[in-house]
Formats: structure tokens, sequence, C-alpha cells
């Protein structure tokens, strides 16, 4: 429970706006350490006045979401909670979406989940960024245990895997993955799609069943590689443009960054570009680029791979031992790995291209570090020279 919620002055200090000459901002300044007050105050943020009267039903909707989100359970404290609720006769709609509360139930390098209320979804450029690649699907919030790039892949039977691991949640509905900075993911689309997603990008997967599994939602960059299907275009819907196909490769970066760029690019094949905003749809043909800023475009030719340059999957090693990159290429390739002593002294810096072939991973890490490695059955060990 966080006990700041069933303190009335500090419930009406919040939704009165915070005023500065109250006890509560005198408190906030002098105690910024302390955590269940930030929790508390992160949760009021997400509340606020919308019209003049309650329904009871609407009294007992907000009462129970406050409720099941932090764990009142005594008879006392709830009374206070549905006191708050009538004093302040204006229903307070409640913009707990999963993407902003996340960080409430995450812990570093653990499937945790997060439950949360059963309400609408904030617009993708809306849903706060976590700090480890993470799934949200109804209403449940999964950071993923990973080191290097998240394999997700869905079927259409409405299982999600992620790394060789099946998650507790499910594509039967939609989705959406994070991915801040410093990791990549790819997604494998039950139609066998594959979208790579770079750094600071989250993506809205509708469900992979029956005629809305080829579409997205984008903020940020991928790069989709779209199985053919001329009779069932698939659509990337971006923050200002869209991409329409029915099976090609191209790139897009469609942010709600005003510092970053738009663009398709592609690769091959055809693609559609829409800009609702100023009504234009243009065709690419491959090698061309749309870039989109302030509601006017320009096509040109360029260089593809000074775009795409950063979908190659790699894993970026600073200063890390040999025992933390063999355990990477472990989660990343889905095998056991064992690792002598001795191993664990050694350390290295650098890209490491992840081949689809792990022997050629190898191959290039043992021509850079002072190790050796052989296979034991399905296991893989390793030793220093």
């Amino acid at each position: 429970m966080i006990k700041y919620l069933a303190n009335i002055d500090f419930v009406l200090w919040s939704l009165r706006g915070r005023p500065s000459s109250s006890k509560w901002s005198k408190y906030a300044d002098k105690h910024p350490e302390d955590e269940q007050f930030i929790r508390a105050l992160s949760v009021m943020s997400r509340l606020s006045f919308n019209k003049p009267e309650m329904k009871e039903d609407e009294k007992r909707g907000l009462y129970n979401s406050i409720i099941a989100q932090n764990g009142i359970g005594s008879k006392t404290t709830r009374k206070r909670v549905i006191s708050i609720v009538s004093r302040v006769a204006a229903v307070v709609v409640c913009a707990l979406f999963v993407g902003s509360a996340v960080w409430f139930g995450l812990r570093s390098y653990d499937h945790n989940k997060t439950e949360v209320a059963d309400v609408r979804p904030l617009p993708l450029s809306s849903v706060e960024m976590p700090e480890q690649v993470t799934i949200i699907s109804d209403n449940t919030a999964i950071a993923i245990s990973t080191t290097l790039m998240a394999r997700v892949e869905c079927s259409s039977t409405g299982e999600i895997v992620v790394n060789g691991e099946q998650m507790a949640v499910n594509s039967s509905e939609s989705f959406d993955l994070l991915v801040p900075k410093t990791f990549r993911a790819t997604v494998t689309l039950a139609d066998n799609t594959k979208i790579w997603l770079n750094e600071n990008t989250k993506i809205r997967i509708s469900s992979q069943s029956g005629t809305s599994a080829r579409s997205v939602e984008i903020d940020g960059e991928g790069f989709f590689k779209v199985t053919h299907n001329p009779d069932d275009p698939f659509v990337v819907s971006g923050q200002e443009i869209a991409a329409v196909v029915k099976g090609t490769t191209f790139d897009i970066c469609s942010s709600s960054n005003p510092n970053l760029r738009q663009y398709v690019v592609l690769i091959d094949g055809c693609v559609d570009v829409d800009m609702p905003t100023i009504g234009e749809r243009v065709t690419l043909a491959p090698k061309q680029v749309l870039n989109y800023n302030n509601n006017s475009y320009m096509t040109t030719t360029a260089d593809v791979s000074s775009y795409i340059g950063w979908r190659e999957e790699s894993i970026v090693i600073n200063n890390n031992s040999i025992v933390e990159v063999i355990a990477s290429l472990s989660d990343y390739y889905g095998i056991e790995a064992s690792c002598a002593n001795r191993v664990s002294k050694i350390c290295c810096s650098g890209r490491l291209v992840l081949f689809d072939d792990i022997n050629k991973t190898l191959e290039v890490l043992t021509s850079i570090t002072p190790i050796r490695y052989e296979w034991r059955g399905k296991t893989l060990y390793v030793e220093s020279n």
C-alpha cells in the first residue's frame, strides 16, 4: 500500500494542482528521497477533474481502481478513500495505462509482471519508455531479460515467445513492444513478416489473428521484411507518415521526437507512402528515399546502406568479461554454455557481429581474445588458451 493515497489532505492537494503554499509542497522539497511519496505523486498525476458531478457508479469505479492499484485493504482505510471520492464531487478519469505505470513492477533481469486497471490505451507516443525492453499486453507489463537483442516470435494461436521462452501474455490482442536506448529487438509475426527495431522505438502490434494481423503502429525506427500477400496489404502507421505494402523490404523512421527526421527508404519491392496531413500518397521504387518534414516531402535516390546500417545484429561489449559475453550469446542463440573459472578474468571491448551460425560468431571472438571453445554435446564450453 502507498500510505499517502489514504491521506485525504494529500489527495485533495494533488487534485487541486499542488499549491506551493501547502505543507505537502514543502515536504516534497525537503524529502526528495521519499520513494513512497514520489510513487503517490505519480499515481495522482494520472488523475484529473473532468466534470462537476460524479455518479454513484463512477465513484465506485474510481474507488475500486484505487483499491486494486495500491493494495488498500482495511475497512477504515477504504472508508477514508470513498470519503475522498465523495468530497471531491468530480469524476476523476483514470489515465492509468501500463506504459506510464510500468516502472512500479520492473526489476532488473527478471520477467516481473505489473497488473494495471482495465483502461483504454494511451496513444503510442505517450507511452512512457521503460529502462528495459518491455512487452505490454492485456494490461500486463513484462520486462524482458536480455543483454542483447530481444527476439520476439508471435504465433497465429496467440503465443508470444521471447528468446525461446514463452511469455505469460499472448498476441490474440494487440500488444506494445518498447525498446529503450542501447537495446534492439526483432519481431517475427504470425505471417512470418520480420521486423527489426532500433533503440528508442515503440511499436504497437495488432492482434495476430483475423483481418487485422497485418498492421502495426510505430514511434521510432523499424526495418521491415514483409511476407508477400497481394490480397492483404501490410500497413505501418507512423506519427505523420504511413507505409502500405503487399510484400517488400523497407525501413521507416517516424518518431514523435521533433528532433528526428521522418523518412521511408525502400530496399526492394514497392511501397506506397501516405502523408495524411497533406493528403498525399507517393509510390517509391527500390533505392528511393522519401523524407518528410514540416508538411512537405522530397524523394531522392540514395545509398540505402547508410540508412539501414543500424540493423546489423551485434553486441556492444564495453570492458565486459568473457563470461558475460558468453552468457549473452547463450541468451541470444538459445543454447547452454559453461566457462572455466580463469575465463572470468578476461575482458574485452568492441562490437561483435552476431551471425546466424553461432560458430562463425565464436570464431571471430576467439580470434580477438585468448580463449578457445568446444562443443560437449549441445553445451558450449569455453576456456582460456
